[in-house]
C-alpha cells in the first residue's frame, strides 16, 4: 500500500509519463531540472501520505462501506490485523462469500441445506482482538455444527438496529435463507443510530460501484484523502458524525457513547431520539422476522464501566419491556455480571477497553449456548 495508496503516485505517474513524451519535443535543462524535480517531489510527498495512513490512522482493508448498509466487510478476504486499543491483539479476520466473519474463506450458499441461524451485532459480535474460534459466534458455531445447525455471523463493529435492519433486508432480498436471527443490542447502539440516521441505501449504477471501490481503496492508504474525508465530506453529509464537533470530537464521541443510560444532558442531545429510532428498526427487524417466518431472539449485556458505577440498568430495562411486550426469546448476560464481584467481571474484558477478552467470550459463549440449549431442549437441528 506504501506509494501507490496515494493519489499522488498517480499525479507522480502522469507527470513521468508526460514529462517523456515532451522532453523530445522541449529542449533545454530548465525543462529537464523543473520537470524532474516536480516528480521527485510528487513521489516524496505520496511516500510521506501512505505512510502517514499507516502510521497515524489504521485502517484495515477489509472495512468497507457500502451502499445499501453503510459498511461491512469484504468478502474471502483473510488478512492478518490488529486490535489497536490494547496494543498487541494482533489476529486473522477470514470472511465468507458474504463478507461476514468466518472460519474459512467458503463460498456460502444462499440456499439453506438444513437450519441455519443468523447472528447480527456490532464490535463484541464480530469478535474484535480475536481469531474466529476464540469468539462467540466461533465457538457457538462449532457447537451448532455439531447438532447439523449452521451459523452465519454477519456483525461488523459499530453496527446498530438500522445496520442491522438494512443489511437482513439486503441479504433476504438476495434470497438468503435463515430459520432463527439472533440479534445483540449494545450500550452504544442508542447513539450509533443517532448518527446513522442520515444514512439512505441506494442501488448503486456500475459506474459508482466502481468509484466506490476507488474510494475504499485511498482510503485506506492515503493519509490525505481520509482527513478530506473526515473533515470536509463527512461533516457536509452527516453533521453528527463521530468527529464532528457537535461530540467535542471523535474523544468525546466514545466518552458520550454510554451516557444515554444516566445522563440527563446526554438524554437531552442524542439519547431520546437515538432510542426511539433503535426500537423503530428493532419493530422492522422484528416485522421482517415475521414476514419471513424467522424466529427472533435479542440479547443484551453490559459494560464493565456501568457496571462499576451501577449504572447499566437503562439498556436492559430497555430492552426487557420490548421483548415482554411483543413475547420474544430475551436473552440477558446482565444476571451473570451483576452475580460477580467487579474485580472478577473485570477480568473478562480487555485491559482499557470495553471489549471482552478471550475469557469474556468465552463465558459469554457459554452463557448463550445455555440458554439456547434450555429454549430448545438440545433440540437445534429439529
Amino acid at each position: 500500500m506504501i506509494l501507490i495508496g496515494s493519489p499522488f503516485f498517480i499525479v507522480a505517474l502522469f507527470f513521468t509519463v508526460l514529462f517523456f513524451c515532451l522532453k523530445k519535443r522541449i529542449k533545454g535543462a530548465v525543462f529537464k531540472v523543473v520537470s524532474i524535480n516536480a516528480i521527485a517531489v510528487f513521489f516524496i510527498i505520496a511516500l510521506f501520505d501512505s505512510a502517514a495512513a499507516l502510521l497515524f490512522s489504521h485502517a484495515d482493508s477489509f472495512r468497507i462501506s457500502d451502499n445499501f448498509y453503510h459498511h461491512g466487510l469484504k468478502p474471502m478476504t483473510v488478512e492478518k490485523t490488529s486490535w489497536k486499543s490494547d496494543g498487541v491483539s494482533f489476529y486473522t479476520v477470514i470472511t465468507n462469500s458474504l463478507g461476514f466473519v468466518d472460519a474459512s474463506p467458503r463460498v456460502v450458499p444462499l440456499k439453506k441445506s438444513g437450519k441455519r441461524v443468523l447472528f447480527l451485532g456490532d464490535s463484541f459480535m464480530e469478535g474484535v482482538g480475536y481469531p474466529w474460534d476464540q469468539t462467540v459466534a466461533g465457538i457457538i458455531s462449532k457447537r451448532y455444527a455439531e447438532q447439523g445447525v449452521e451459523l452465519l455471523n454477519g456483525s461488523v463493529i459499530s453496527y446498530s438496529p438500522k445496520i442491522h435492519y438494512l443489511k437482513l433486508k439486503h441479504f433476504l432480498d438476495m434470497g438468503l435463507e435463515i430459520d432463527e436471527l439472533y440479534l445483540f443490542i449494545d450500550t452504544s447502539d442508542i447513539i450509533d443510530d443517532f448518527v446513522y440516521d442520515y444514512f439512505v441505501p441506494k442501488e448503486f449504477s456500475k459506474f459508482e460501484q466502481r468509484f466506490q471501490s476507488v474510494t475504499n481503496f485511498y482510503l485506506k492508504g492515503s493519509y490525505f484523502v481520509r482527513s478530506i474525508r473526515k473533515n470536509y465530506y463527512d461533516s457536509q453529509v452527516n453533521p453528527y458524525n463521530e468527529f464532528s464537533d457537535f461530540w467535542g470530537g471523535l474523544e468525546g464521541f466514545y466518552e458520550m457513547k454510554p451516557k444515554w443510560t444516566y445522563d440527563e444532558a446526554a438524554k437531552k442531545k442524542y439519547g431520546e431520539k437515538g432510542i426511539a429510532l433503535a426500537v423503530k428498526h428493532v419493530d422492522m427487524i422484528r416485522e421482517l422476522c415475521a414476514e419471513n417466518n424467522i424466529k427472533l431472539h435479542i440479547a443484551v449485556w453490559p459494560w464493565l464501566e456501568l457496571l462499576r458505577e451501577n449504572r447499566a440498568r437503562a439498556q436492559y430495562d430497555l430492552w426487557k419491556g420490548y421483548t415482554d411486550k411483543y413475547n420474544i426469546d430475551f436473552i440477558s448476560l446482565f444476571e451473570m455480571y451483576e452475580s460477580m464481584p467487579i474485580a472478577a467481571a473485570a477480568g473478562f474484558f480487555i485491559k482499557n477497553d470495553i471489549h471482552w477478552n478471550d475469557r469474556g467470550n468465552q463465558i459469554a459463549a457459554d452463557y448463550i449456548w445455555d440458554h439456547i440449549q434450555k429454549k430448545t431442549g438440545g433440540n437445534n437441528g429439529g
